[in-house]
């Protein structure tokens, strides 16, 4: 466990060293799902980042594919409008902080947490090329936690 005392910019760093650990795998995972068409139904998609109640939880991601005519269908490996894709599972190991960092208001790990995940994502995103994914797609983390706001991940307005 680390223990509570790290600045704010050496618990940053420690917790991207975990990001940067998976991002080969991560990039080659969203190069896949590059290649899968696109129907003209989907408008857009969106990408919600997870962080668990309590944020000491290893952050997920799903993203959320919009348009006209949803449906629901697990089965249907196609991208349609509804369907949701886990991007990023919470099994990766991230370092175990004390909870201290997490409780401490002045500190607050959860606030790092969501803004370093989601920039991680995007940038993780572009290198994979997803500038020129055919739809917009934005990022943000669930609830707005962290600065609450959102990142464009495509040049498609």
């Amino acid at each position: 466990m680390v223990p509570f005392g790290l600045s704010s910019e050496q618990f940053k760093a420690k917790f991207l060293v975990s990001l940067e650990k998976i991002s080969p795998c991560f990039i080659r995972e969203l190069k896949k799902l590059f290649t899968v068409s696109i129907p003209e139904s989907v408008l857009g998609a969106e990408i919600q980042i997870f962080l668990g109640d309590d944020c000491m939880e290893t952050p997920s991601a799903w993203i959320y594919y919009e348009g006209k005519q949803k449906k629901i269908n697990s089965a249907d490996a196609s991208i349609f409008s509804g369907k949701s894709v886990e991007l990023l599972s919470g099994d990766y190991a991230i370092p175990h902080f004390d909870e201290k960092y997490y409780i401490n208001e002045e500190f607050n790990a959860g606030y790092l947490i969501a803004n370093l995940t989601k920039q991680w994502l995007a940038e993780s995103w572009w290198k994979a090329g997803g500038w020129d994914y055919p739809i917009p797609v934005l990022v943000m983390v669930h609830d707005d936690y962290g600065d609450g706001s959102s990142i464009k991940l495509s040049a498609v307005c």
